[in-house]
């Protein structure tokens, strides 16, 4: 039989972990597991469950003392932490009140009840929700400003009930920090199964019992029965009255003495087989101590600073000396930050010239920065360091070595103020797109490519620090197909063009039509490039390597070059044929 081992209703598991210490704090939950071994005669298991009762109050240094002498009777689950108005006074909801409405602490979570059978009602401290600026999507409270992190959690049970909220440590350490609080938190856990047998337990007739200051946990058994009631004498004692007059319509009831009531009492014995009842019970209390800095909500100075090559011999110079705006340096990055940063909700990529732009992980922070003779990713000093840290991280993780110098077009605008006068690959793919588009329409009456809401996804997706190793590059290659070849629509082909004499693809399609305006061997040509860019999109399906290295070459792609040149290579190259084409199909003459 399964059976729950002893150690299940001891707990040393829970007993051994304080919940100060996890990534995740109950403020307020009320959870009921289901027993995690299979019940039924078989298994010699008749029920269980598994309880998590948990409430916290938060409390200022001078009630700390007080505080302390609080326990689950008196900030458990049973305080609701609702307003209260006296005769000469109110309570907010916030405010935790103790011996005759003594302001001592503040609630962070509080249970409405509205009656009329429902559940209680479980609300989330709007100053709480505000000072660390969260949103509420779905069942979570996320920040945007901070990539769009999960903060706050509703727990429900199995039966899809709310029964609480858990905060991500760090956020609420930084809350509490800002408003100079101690989080006092109430844990009763209870574990608890009806046996047929439990003989096996050490602690059987003796008990379990351990205590500590603020901790103690309790195990014990006793005979019941197979429904969980105790079996045994069951005495009843009755009370009514004896003065009640039916035929009264407005009956008025005068206090209950021994002339106007009867009593009776009794004693039965409850029968039935026999079974145990096993159960464990841990009360404990936990400060959750503020951060020594809040560095979200109160704007502090983060305890640890982070630092960044300044120089080729792997000079390095903190995050702080950095954060000014005459500071007159250049950082350089691996180009994957730009892909690390835009793997981010919210995240983009922007394009100024061909070879600067802007990227963000988050939109109230955009980095202008440049891409060098060797691919690597170029920003002003101080442009980084003002970022928040977490932001600060992502762009440390992936700082290098100067290497290949400044991008130039980066020095032209923030150094000279002549911000050169070039186009990105990147947004000339997208503009030539959107004008063969709508030069095809009106010459043929039918946009010459598919519309579907996935192109706009590829199309970020589109840029050269895709490249950043041969299988992005092949990645790229695969997006930029699926912008251009998969899109074309050849019913608009065939009706531009006409139907060919055997079935085509869409390239094919579209380079037999074009051969019908210009000739046979200048419409392949036309086709060139998007025909190799099509070939390497299974280049990752482990082609011969001849055949990848024709791709490469019909793409206009020299190998010779850094993979991220490649990449802005092999978008110049497919946004150039689509130009050609719009220019081939602008002088149409139809033969």
């Amino acid at each position: 039989m399964n059976i729950p081992p002893q150690e299940w209703f001891e707990m040393r598991d829970i007993r051994r972990r304080r919940v100060s210490n996890a990534v995740w704090i109950p403020l307020r939950l009320a959870y009921t597991a289901p027993l995690p071994f299979p019940a039924g005669p078989e298994a010699g298991i008749i029920s269980g469950e598994d309880l998590y009762f948990a409430n916290s109050v938060a409390f200022p240094d001078a009630a700390r003392a007080n505080a302390e002498e609080l326990g689950w009777m008196d900030i458990g689950i049973s305080f609701s932490g609702g307003p209260y108005a006296f005769k000469e006074s109110y309570k907010p909801c916030e405010v935790y009140q103790y011996n005759d409405q003594q302001d001592l602490g503040v609630s962070f979570v509080f249970a409405q009840h509205v009656g009329g059978g429902h559940d209680p009602i479980l609300h989330l401290s709007q100053d709480l929700v505000m000072a660390l600026g969260l949103i509420r999507e779905d069942t979570t409270w996320i920040r945007p400003e901070e990539g769009y992190v999960e903060v706050v959690r509703e727990q429900h049970d199995p039966d899809g009930r709310m029964v609480g909220y858990l905060i991500r440590s760090d956020f609420l350490r930084d809350y509490l920090a800002a408003r100079r609080l101690s989080l006092r938190l109430a844990v009763y856990r209870q574990r608890s199964a009806v046996l047929q047998d439990a003989s096996y337990l050490t602690w059987l007739k003796s008990g379990l019992t351990e205590s500590h200051p603020h901790d103690r946990f309790e195990a014990r058994a006793f005979e019941t029965g197979l429904d969980g009631d105790r079996l045994g004498t069951v005495g009843v004692f009755e009370v009514w009255r004896t003065d009640v007059d039916e035929g009264e319509e407005v009956p008025i009831f005068p206090r209950e003495t021994d002339d106007n009531t009867g009593s009776r009492s009794y004693s039965f014995e409850r029968k039935g087989e026999a079974a145990v009842r096993v159960m464990g019970e841990l009360w404990r209390e936990e400060w959750i101590e503020p951060a020594p800095r809040s560095i979200r909500v109160r704007g502090d100075d983060p305890e640890t600073d982070l630092d960044f090559i300044v120089d080729g011999g792997g000079g390095r110079l903190p995050s702080k000396k950095l954060n000014y705006e005459d500071v007159g340096r250049y950082l350089w990055f691996n180009p994957r930050v730009v892909a690390e940063l835009t793997s981010l909700r919210a995240s983009g990529l922007e394009w100024y010239t061909e070879d600067t732009g802007s990227v963000w992980c988050s939109p109230d922070y955009r980095v202008h920065f440049g891409v060098n003779q060797l691919g690597s990713v170029n920003v002003y000093a101080y442009d980084v360091a003002r970022l928040p840290q977490w932001q600060q991280r992502i762009w440390a993780g992936q700082n290098a070595s100067p290497d290949g110098g400044v991008s130039a077009e980066l020095l032209a605008s923030q150094m000279r103020a002549r911000p050169a006068n070039t186009i990105a690959p990147e947004s000339r793919l997208i503009a030539t797109m959107a004008d063969l588009d709508e030069d095809f329409s009106q010459q043929f009456g039918n946009p010459i490519f598919h519309h579907h809401d996935s192109a706009e996804a590829i199309a970020d997706r589109v840029h050269r620090f895709r490249a950043v190793d041969e299988q992005g590059l092949l990645a790229l290659a695969k997006d930029i197909a699926r912008l251009t070849a998969d899109r074309l629509d050849l019913s608009a082909l065939h009706q531009a063009f006409g139907k060919p004499g055997e079935r085509l693809g869409s390239l094919k399609t579209l380079e037999w039509g074009l051969g019908k305006i210009v000739s046979k061997e200048q419409a392949r040509k036309l086709l060139t490039t998007l025909v190799g860019v099509y070939e390497l999109r299974l280049g990752d399906a482990h082609l011969p390597p001849t055949e990848i290295a024709t791709a490469y070459s019909m793409a206009g792609v020299d190998r010779a070059l850094g993979l991220i040149e490649q990449g802005k290579a092999m978008i110049s190259n497919a946004a150039v044929a689509l130009e050609d084409i719009r220019m081939a199909l602008r002088s149409a003459t139809i033969r």
